[in-house]
């Protein structure tokens, strides 16, 4: 008896652990992974036409189910950043006014294992890095008039300056 009950806890920890490795495979794609070599998988994904040279930063902005199935990004969206035919950044953007929920820290932490011993009080404002290997992970709250959100801007330190500025080029 004993032994059929550990078989169960284990195959249900197994059927968990693959579940919550799959809920949102886009962001646990290489930064730096050319496009083209994704587009197959992911089908809602955009290949930016790289016309206009070498020197912009081409950015897409998804709803979050267009990737993930996990229902802490529910109210939420993904932006990503291609330079060269290559991503150099995700971003996910939270609801307004639902900072304070912390969906999108603890999904950053459960999910996608970025961890950070800080602790958040409701209202807190600003950003803060988060423990991750070879990778800059930012976690934020931004105060905005329609109330506060949530944003995990992950990327690698080559191209954190990339992400901001004109020649980030919004592609629809």
């Amino acid at each position: 008896m004993k032994r059929i009950l550990i078989a169960l806890i284990s195959f249900t920890i197994y059927i968990s652990a693959i579940n919550l490795s799959a809920a949102c495979e886009f962001l646990k794609e290489e930064i730096g992974t050319p496009v083209a070599n994704i587009l197959e998988k992911y089908d809602f994904l955009n290949e930016p036409n790289d016309e206009d040279g070498e020197s912009l930063t081409f950015m897409t902005e998804y709803d979050s189910f267009s990737f993930c199935e996990d229902s802490e990004l529910d109210n939420s969206s993904i932006k990503v950043f291609v330079r060269q035919g290559k991503i150099i950044g995700t971003e996910i953007i939270g609801g307004y006014g639902e900072a304070s929920t912390n969906k999108i820290f603890n999904f950053a932490n459960n999910t996608l294992g970025y961890v950070s011993e800080e602790v958040i009080e409701d209202d807190w404002v600003g950003g803060i890095s988060l423990a991750s290997f070879g990778i800059d992970v930012i976690y934020g709250r931004v105060s905005d008039s329609k109330g506060n959100f949530e944003t995990l801007t992950i990327t690698k330190p080559e191209f954190k300056e990339y992400l901001f500025g004109p020649e980030v080029i919004e592609v629809m």
